[in-house]
């Protein structure tokens, strides 16, 4: 059997054919469910413990075994602890989708919002196939707006994640505060 420290954080303990045969073991039988290989790689980790001076003990550790021409290398990585990350949302605004199956019902709605002065919010349009969507990002639409756009729009749909997918698939015609930019244009 040879334990080599490798760094800080690694060790690797090697044994050849005879020594897996010595603790009734094979390759293909390695694993850590196992209440046989456990005591062994427990066992094997005491003495890699005291030839290498490393602390293993309590620690979290990830063993992978590798076969060789005569006999298994294991080798032993401490698992450093990486503190959580924690996410938090930063503000509670969504994002809406209006759908629109033809072009003179949005501009028709872009023209009534920009009259309702319902057009200082970060908006785009986009086009797929067959439908125009007027995007409204990470602001929650007032009741005029959301009047205005249900006269004309198909449909509404909520949700970041929605509106990320169509700003994927779709064609971009407006960016960043299109009500305003095409709103000022037809009039």
């Amino acid at each position: 059997m040879n334990i080599e420290k490798i760094n800080s954080e690694k060790l690797l303990i090697s044994l050849c054919d005879k020594e897996l045969e010595e603790y009734n073991l094979t390759y293909e039988g390695l694993n850590f469910s196992d209440n046989r290989s456990k005591r062994v790689i427990e066992e094997l980790l005491i003495r890699a413990e005291s030839k290498t001076g490393m602390k293993l003990n309590g620690k979290k550790l990830m063993i992978e075994a590798m076969k060789y021409d005569h006999g298994c290398i294991l080798l032993v990585t401490v698992v450093k602890h990486r503190k959580r990350k924690i996410y938090s949302i930063k503000s509670r605004s969504n994002s809406y989708a209006f759908r629109f199956t033809c072009a003179e019902e949005l501009l028709s709605c872009i023209e009534q919002l920009y009259r309702a002065n319902e057009r200082n919010k970060k908006s785009s349009i986009l086009f797929d196939n067959h439908n125009y969507y007027l995007l409204l990002g990470n602001s929650i639409p007032s009741d005029c707006f959301m009047r205005i756009t249900g006269e004309y729009a198909n449909s509404v749909q909520k949700g970041k994640i929605t509106c990320s997918a169509l700003k994927e698939k779709c064609s971009v015609l407006a960016a960043e505060n299109a009500l305003e930019t095409v709103g000022r244009a037809m009039l």
